[in-house]
């Protein structure tokens, strides 16, 4: 599985503590994006890129608080590395 390699410049901005209900998930199919927002709703943000498909968002009013991420391509992203992509087969 993939993950996100968060530069050490940025993890301080992150929030110490993220609460679950506080979660705001969004998988959207025809962009095939997944954003999440840590403050429970959609957030006016300004995004930066940290790979070729993570994007960390910050406040516009703050620029030290990390409102969200977003990650463009998720199904190419989510994959392991050497698996072959499967057609699910109807029941």
């Amino acid at each position: 599985m993939a993950a996100i390699t968060i530069p050490d410049s940025l993890k301080a901005y992150f929030p110490k503590n993220i609460e679950p209900e506080q979660l705001w998930v969004n998988y959207n199919p025809h962009a095939d994006s997944l954003t999440v927002y840590f403050n429970g709703a959609p957030t006016p943000s300004v995004w930066d890129d940290v790979d070729e498909h993570a994007f960390i968002g910050f406040s516009i009013n703050d620029d030290t608080l990390v409102t969200g991420v977003k990650i463009k391509q998720f199904t190419t992203w989510l994959l392991v590395p050497g698996q072959s992509v499967r057609e699910p087969v109807p029941a």
